[in-house]
């Protein structure tokens, strides 16, 4: 579960603020009993003055006045109750309440990170990874393969349209079950409507809910990004820059679709060599084929991507046609 210090520091900074806020929430309910129960401030005194006592007895080894003050202290908590309770207070309005009683709001529960901290993971790097609610309609689970016919073939690889889907739908299946030990990348090829778009969802939603940190960007919001940042236009721009090089998948959709340049030859070529050698993932979709990315980006490009990437490739018509 990826996250930059400057990101973590803030969830740890989240539990310390929620700490105080519990603690001061605890004074103000112990002076609001004392202002309507003043005879509880008295019980409070004698229960620390007793307990002190309790404890140097305990050293000494002394039985006798030990449980003489047990029962003392006893007697003084059924007093309490029974004062709050008359008074119309909850008898447990002293408590401290928290929002995960599990780890008492400290994020940690015998110092591994307890569920409510996994999922403040969850839910910041969701925030930061542009897809939005979007996941929650494509996923592995309402993919299907209901669009794909089983008749026609692809001359290239033989296979039909719902063979394909199948191969490509295990293949990312495959992808996100190994990422943690062996991370990887994968180019999706195929032509307009296939699925590839949905199936880097797939893979982004499933990351996501792991705690991985992912960023997807059409190819023409991600050369907007480099472009706005290089030249200092934008400081937001810089930021997401950083992220795009620093998270754990970045994903980059319709590769091909943007205006391409020599800039923009040069910044893919960055990214792509500058992830591979950090051992970053990269998800890229696509409509064009090894020679077309070769012919728009160049050898060294396509070289990079043959080399590295896993291929799966998608044939059929249109799916979205199908759903009009």
């Amino acid at each position: 579960m990826a996250l930059s210090n400057s990101q973590y520091d803030a969830l740890i900074h989240e539990y310390e603020i929620k700490q105080f806020e519990n603690r001061q929430r605890a004074l103000d309910r112990q002076r609001e009993l004392y202002e309507h129960i003043p005879e509880l401030h008295d019980l409070d005194e004698q229960a620390a003055s007793l307990s002190v006592q309790s404890v140097i007895a305990n050293l000494e080894s002394d039985s006798k006045d030990t449980d003489t003050l047990h029962t003392q202290l006893e007697e003084i908590k059924t007093k309490r109750m029974r004062l709050i309770r008359e008074a119309g207070y909850p008898s447990n309005y002293l408590e401290e309440v928290y929002d995960c009683p599990d780890c008492k709001d400290t994020g940690f529960i015998n110092n591994e990170k307890c569920h409510c901290f996994k999922q403040k993971i969850i839910n910041m790097v969701y925030s930061q990874s542009h897809l939005g609610d979007i996941l929650e309609k494509e996923n592995f689970n309402t993919f299907s393969f209901e669009y794909y016919d089983n008749k026609s073939t692809n001359p290239k690889t033989g296979l039909t349209p719902f063979e394909s889907a199948k191969i490509a739908y295990d293949k990312c299946r495959d992808f996100v079950h190994n990422f943690a030990n062996e991370g990887g990348n994968l180019l999706l090829q195929g032509t307009t409507g296939v699925g590839k778009t949905f199936l880097s969802n797939c893979v982004a939603k499933e990351l996501l809910d792991q705690g991985f940190s992912v960023i997807y960007f059409t190819a023409d919001q991600l050369f907007e990004v480099f472009e706005k940042s290089q030249f200092g236009r934008d400081r937001e721009s810089a930021d997401t820059r950083n992220k795009i090089f620093e998270c754990d998948l970045l994903i980059i959709d319709d590769l091909g679709t943007e205006f391409a340049n020599s800039y923009t030859v040069a910044q893919l070529y960055k990214c792509i060599n500058n992830r591979l050698i950090y051992n970053k993932s990269t998800v890229i979709s696509t409509n064009l084929s090894y020679k077309d990315i070769r012919d728009q980006y160049t050898e060294r490009v396509v070289s990079r991507i043959a080399s590295n990437y896993s291929l799966i490739d998608l044939f059929g018509d249109d799916i979205r046609l199908k759903k009009v």
